[in-house]
């Protein structure tokens, strides 16, 4: 069964991926709200297509309802995605310049490894915990109590998850306006970071209304979740543990902004290393401090963003005070720079029979 559902859900990266490209060309054309169509539109098909399915057999096969849902919606993001960008945002090329050197394969890798290495660590995270959660529950106390903690757990991702994850497109910001283009003059630093501020602020005082304010997040788990009483009650503390990672992933998408910016995304690299490893030392740690279930499990995945975010801000201090260190100089050739070149040809013009500047062949006599 896993191996089916694993086919049926293959090609749906290839769909997200082009989607991801279009809507990125229209954030780069500051077309951003008919990037937000197109995202809110995916989601919104797949809430009325699971409701649809419900009520038809194919309810009856439990994997197929989720799965239709999912490429319903990527497929409406990505007709949108392309649709706006055809009508809005063809006949616009990307604003180069004369003088920035063409991108080599290398270079490309270099930008791209470290985000994809990022991103499976934000993708691996929760399923371990879910994991390692359940299977201390079972060993420990019991299966109900494992399935419980699951249930909560699969409930309070997705809920506190509504409410920062936009805050992951700040990361965006920084590329985008701190450079002066023909739309727009160049932003100051310190402007989009009181941006960038002022957003997660926002989201942090959303949370403590809807998480701390009595009977407001039970009301939320029972009535819009669906949650049973019993995991409702659960939920609670969760919730409220969970509202410090909106606070952890503003401030990390900003930074990452910063780098983006600057094209050092391979310092990105030891957030996500360490950020996996963080993971598996609170697992196996944190429980000696009297955490379980699906406390254990966000306060887990709590602190592994706390310590993404600690390398990411460590990497911009060091791109800041070493703007000119480049870490992969190691993977490449040492050829000498054009400046040097120009010396050594200028030197061995002003004294052609200086015996560091010939390479072995005799000179002719003045």
């Amino acid at each position: 069964m896993t191996c089916l559902i694993i086919s049926y859900i293959s090609p749906t990266l290839i769909i997200e991926a082009f989607a991801s490209y279009f809507e990125g060309r229209l954030v780069y054309e500051k077309l951003t709200f008919q990037a937000a169509v197109a995202k809110f539109t995916g989601f919104t098909m797949q809430v009325l297509f699971i409701v649809v399915l419900l009520f038809t057999p194919t309810r009856t096969e439990p994997v197929l309802v989720p799965v239709s849902a999912l490429y319903a919606g990527l497929i409406a993001r990505l007709i949108l995605a392309v649709g706006f960008w055809y009508v809005f945002a063809r006949d616009k090329l990307p604003v180069t310049s004369s003088r920035e050197k063409p991108l080599t394969v290398g270079q490309g890798i270099c930008f791209w490894f470290p985000l994809t290495l990022v991103r499976l660590a934000q993708v691996l995270g929760r399923p371990i915990i879910n994991l390692v959660v359940s299977r201390n529950l079972a060993v420990n106390v019991s299966e109900e109590a494992a399935a419980q903690a699951v249930a909560v757990l699969t409930a309070v991702y997705p809920t506190s998850r509504v409410f920062f994850s936009w805050l992951t497109d700040l990361r965006t910001v920084v590329p985008t306006f701190h450079k002066q283009t023909d739309m727009h003059p160049k932003f100051k630093m310190k402007f989009l970071t009181l941006y960038a501020t002022s957003c997660t602020l926002l989201v942090f005082l959303i949370n403590i209304i809807l998480f701390i304010t009595p009977g407001v997040a039970y009301g939320i788990m029972t009535k819009v979740v669906g949650l049973t009483d019993e995991l409702a009650q659960l939920s609670l503390m969760p919730l409220k543990i969970s509202m410090g990672i909106s606070l952890l992933i503003g401030m990390r998408s900003h930074l990452s902004g910063i780098l983006l910016a600057k094209k050092k995304t391979i310092y990105l690299t030891p957030s996500a290393i360490f950020r996996f490893l963080s993971i598996l030392l609170a697992l196996a740690t944190v429980p000696k401090l009297g955490l379980s279930g699906a406390n254990l499990g966000v306060t887990c995945l709590e602190f592994s963003f706390a310590v993404e975010l600690f390398f990411v801000a460590l990497a911009c201090v060091l791109v800041k005070l070493k703007p000119d260190l480049d870490i992969t100089s190691c993977w490449k050739r040492n050829k000498p720079k054009p400046e040097d070149v120009t010396l050594m040809e200028a030197a061995a013009a002003v004294n052609p029979n200086d015996s560091s500047n010939n390479t072995g062949a005799p000179h002719a006599p003045p």
